[in-house]
């Protein structure tokens, strides 16, 4: 009889610990998860930090929040949490328990190993009783990005188009007035503006003097990427490695061109993410463009737009002359090369880096010219 009381208490006590549990598990629970930062270069170690408090009277004897995430994220091995990855998403679970009115913070580390948009959307919270018997679960909403850049290669600088090294060199061709340069003077002309008086040499000679300026090369490179990864491509691209390593290279010439005050642009038969045109960012110098073009490069979608012998056509009715070009390719044929010379009788200065072959990458190559022209 004693032993059926028992049993009758012990049900009964389990029966009303899983009722409250089941009801109030989940209340006055606090949830947040963010990046440690919003930006980051490909291969940098970044920390993904987990916020939970517990704002009742009641324990929660466990909890496990659960959430989908890109397979190009790699965690660091940690206690209290669980990935099990796929080829392009994973699975992330988080383990916890906490006391009334207690608050938690975890932090993982992570690696993202590719350039792109990681976003947060929503994790999956579970929780239950003493006995793990009764589970009760309900979905966050989450807000958070992650921006990844590409890792800029390492440029040498006589790689780069000639021409962008001879800015401080006086040239009588593409010729560009440099302020910067003075020459001489010359006798004031209309339309010349004020400012370029020459005080001391309007005193000596009588009559009004302007500055004579010098003619410098151009110090504008512009930057394109095919991401066609081979002749035959139509659409979606099959070697993404190949033309993740051209972005790369994109990226290191033009933190070598604006490491020397120099201008450059970037444009590519890619569009960004949420958009459908093939990218272009106008020449201008400065830290803050090469920040524009590293967030232009990490949102672009491995798609093409349009073939890119269309978009170098188009680049010949822009309205520059005498600019220094970059061409970052998987292949070049005679289409391509017959935009060029039309590029460079506008007078550009155009060079072609072809991408290495599948089997070099795999080999780990690295910056290579497969042919240039000036």
């Amino acid at each position: 009889m004693i032993f059926f009381w028992f049993l009758l208490t012990a049900a009964l006590i389990i029966y009303v610990q899983g009722v409250l549990f089941r009801r109030y598990s989940l209340r006055n629970l606090k949830y947040t998860r963010r990046f440690q930062k919003n930006t980051c270069v490909r291969g940098d170690e970044i920390e993904l930090i987990e916020e939970l408090s517990n704002e009742k009277w009641l324990p929660v004897p466990w909890l496990r929040a659960e959430s989908q995430l890109s397979a190009h994220l790699k965690f660091r091995g940690g206690d209290n949490f669980a990935v099990s990855s796929g080829q392009h998403y994973q699975n992330h679970r988080s383990f916890f328990s906490l006391a009334p009115y207690t608050k938690l913070k975890r932090t993982h580390r992570l690696t993202p190993v590719r350039r792109g948009v990681y976003t947060l959307s929503s994790i999956t919270m579970t929780g239950g009783d003493l006995f793990g018997s009764i589970g009760v679960s309900q979905q966050i909403q989450l807000q958070g990005e992650l921006l990844v850049y590409p890792k800029a290669a390492d440029v040498p600088v006589h790689e780069l188009p000639h021409h962008s090294w001879q800015g401080e060199t006086e040239v009588r061709r593409y010729i560009v007035p440099d302020p910067f340069v003075v020459a001489g003077a010359r006798a004031y002309q209309p339309g010349d503006s004020y400012r370029q008086v020459n005080w001391k040499a309007t005193a000596r000679s009588g009559s009004l003097q302007v500055h004579q300026y010098a003619y410098t090369a151009s110090r504008t490179l512009m930057i394109y990427v095919n991401v066609e990864d081979g002749e035959s491509m139509w659409r979606t691209v099959t070697n993404e490695a190949l033309i993740e390593q051209g972005i790369e290279w994109a990226a290191g010439a033009a933190l070598a061109v604006i490491n020397e005050g120099m201008e450059v642009g970037f444009a590519a038969n890619m569009a960004k993410e949420g958009e459908i045109d093939s990218v272009r960012v106008l020449p201008r110098s400065g830290h803050e463009q090469m920040n524009i073009l590293l967030d232009t490069m990490a949102r672009l979608k491995l798609e093409r737009t349009e073939p890119f012998r269309t978009l170098l056509a188009q680049e010949t009715g822009v309205g520059y002359n005498g600019l220094d070009l970059l061409i970052i390719s998987a292949y070049w044929n005679d289409e391509l090369e017959r935009e060029s010379e039309r590029l460079r009788g506008l007078g550009h200065a155009v060079s072609v880096w072809t991408l290495p072959s599948a089997k070099a990458l795999a080999d780990g190559d690295s910056l290579q010219e497969g042919r240039a022209g000036a």
